[in-house]
């Protein structure tokens, strides 16, 4: 068997995630916003399941709302408002946890404008790209120097307001 990163590090931690409750989901056939990387089947799927009563055509009108609030100069407050408001319509329910839908995906790219990140692995919850893991495999003092130099570089405006480029923290052990 051959010992790589994939092997020793991402395998291990997919398969640990999926013993979580998330759903493996194979890029190849999907469909997604390049902009924001939300996984639109996925959003019109459990919005119309964790909020009974809206019509599909509303949740299209809410993936709009979304987008544009994505583009705000506010560094994503109206984003992070609208996914933690729990009086309209929900995005994550948080009374029912488990009615929302988990999914990781492996290597999903987030552009901005001349920029490409990719991710080793992306947690998609209710379709959306709220968690990102970028993984290393011990004694990888190159890589973990790499992945400190994309942190920064996506930790610095206009990145943050981005969803598909929002970074989360990276733990090092070096």
């Amino acid at each position: 068997m051959k010992f790589n990163e994939d092997t020793r590090v991402k395998i291990p931690t997919i398969l640990y995630l999926m013993r979580l409750g998330y759903q493996y989901l194979s890029l190849k056939g999907q469909s997604w916003d390049l902009d924001t990387n939300i996984f639109p089947e996925l959003f019109n799927a459990a919005i119309l399941k964790i909020n009974p009563g809206i019509e599909s055509d509303d949740v299209s009108l809410l993936l709009e709302d979304i987008k544009l609030e994505l583009d705000n100069e506010d560094l994503g407050r109206a984003f992070f408002e609208r996914l933690t408001d729990r009086s309209n319509t929900k995005l994550i329910d948080f009374e029912n946890f488990n009615k929302n839908s988990f999914h990781v995906v492996t290597e999903l790219t987030d552009q901005n404008g001349d920029e490409e990140f990719r991710q080793d692995i992306s947690l998609l919850i209710n379709g959306m790209p709220l968690v990102f893991i970028e993984v290393k495999k011990p004694n990888n003092r190159e890589g973990i120097l790499a992945a400190r130099t994309y942190a920064a570089t996506c930790l610095t405006p206009p990145h943050v307001n981005e969803l598909p480029s929002s970074c989360g923290r990276l733990r090092t052990d070096d």
